[in-house]
């Protein structure tokens, strides 16, 4: 289905995309693993289908690991517009074809940027969200796939080569020292910005807030060397929700119950208890140069937390060091879906605190992120702009 939209007669400048993503190559995560970890990934045959067996555990992120074939993009947008009147699967929606040469090459995807009319892309990972959540029961497996991965990623994209591919090497604070190590080797090697997924730290002792001032050496580092903190959607572990309600609580991509979808398990609640723990627990208070931005989480959860943390706020000021919405508005940018109300979001945060995420090469995203312009049609010309250009060429330190 094509959904019919015109992009603004303004919009003739290039764009920054700050969701893109790469399919992995076959050894993203096992290039560089040490010898002891070498049993950590897997590749095996399961009903004639190969996939990825990962900490002895099967892969259900990602359907076909392989990407050959993969959903082609922007096939799935009549079910993120909630437009699948028929009552269709997924299965039955999504087109399936070959990897664009873009996906795994990074020439290619500077010709298939030309192309799109984008001239800054964060571009992010695909199978390497769903690593932390499968290895976070032994942190020197995770940290040695993390810098293997890390290593494979600045070597096949690099991490920032000529300003128009950015890319975020993977970062956990399940282990404070390592991620502290990890994080000043990325940064020596030009990263702009770090990928995390949005959950609480699952360490071997327990959970724990990210905002925990354990973590503040970390962040302080992060903050003092500009890049910013991206929060992508991924496994966030939050499948146990659904398992309390008498559900599956494997996270398995596309493929949602209604409960789960509701609920919202897997997008919009992890990254709205992100933003309020980092906010209620004075994270920003004590790291007040931090920035922090959420890409393909939608917008669909800052009403809400906007509403709760005003109420909070007027019940109990005496919690908090100032205004929790001024501190949101300073420290937090926010990529919506093309299926939320952009004018709605503009209303809540601002204009300067949203960006433009087109998910491409994914099928939930759009085919070209040009399209998504279209969706930026209800605000100012100077208000998209800002949107679609010059917040995130300002947070990734480029020239506006």
């Amino acid at each position: 289905m094509t959904v019919e939209r015109k992009v603004p007669a303004d919009v003739t400048y290039g764009l920054s995309d700050a969701d893109q993503h790469y399919y992995e190559a076959h050894d993203a995560v096992t290039r560089h693993l040490p010898r002891e970890h070498r049993h950590a990934v897997h590749w095996i045959e399961v009903d004639g289908r190969k996939t990825m067996l990962v900490n002895n555990k099967l892969l259900t992120l990602i359907p076909n690991p392989t990407y050959d074939p993969v959903g082609q993009p922007g096939s799935l947008e009549m079910y993120f517009r909630a437009q699948n009147h028929d009552g269709l699967e997924m299965r039955d929606i999504i087109e399936m074809g070959p990897i664009p040469p873009a996906a795994r090459d990074r020439d290619a995807r500077v010709r298939k940027l030309d192309e799109q009319g984008v001239d800054l892309a964060w571009v992010l990972p695909s199978l390497g969200l769903g690593l932390e959540e499968m290895m976070r029961d032994n942190p020197d497996m995770l940290y040695a796939a993390f810098h293997s991965y890390n290593l494979w990623l600045d070597e096949d994209w690099g991490y920032n080569r000529d300003g128009r591919i950015l890319t975020g090497p993977l970062m956990s604070l399940v282990d404070p020292v390592k991620a502290l190590e990890e994080l000043k080797l990325v940064l020596n090697k030009g990263a702009r910005f770090v990928t995390f997924r949005p959950a609480p730290v699952h360490a071997p002792d327990g959970f724990h807030s990210l905002a925990d001032p354990m973590y503040d050496e970390f962040w302080h580092t992060v903050a003092d060397a500009g890049i910013v903190v991206a929060f992508h959607g991924a496994d966030s572990g939050y499948g146990v929700y659904t398992q309390m309600w008498g559900e599956t609580p494997k996270y398995t991509g596309h493929k949602m119950s209604a409960l789960s979808e509701v609920m919202g398990v897997h997008v919009e609640r992890p990254v709205y208890d992100l933003i309020a723990s980092l906010i209620c627990h004075g994270l920003f208070d004590r790291v007040p140069n931090l920035k922090v931005a959420t890409v393909e989480l939608g917008a669909g959860w800052v009403g809400d937390l906007c509403r709760r943390l005003k109420r909070s706020y007027g019940k109990t000021p005496q919690l908090y060091k100032r205004d929790p919405l001024d501190i949101f508005h300073d420290h937090v940018w926010v990529a919506p879906f093309y299926e939320d109300d952009v004018s709605n979001i503009r209303d809540l945060i601002g204009a300067e605190r949203m960006l433009l995420g087109s998910d491409w090469p994914h099928p939930e995203g759009l085919a070209s992120p040009y399209e998504w312009a279209a969706d930026f049609a209800s605000i100012t010309a100077a208000e998209r702009r800002l949107c679609l250009r010059d917040n995130m060429r300002e947070l990734s330190g480029f020239p506006l």
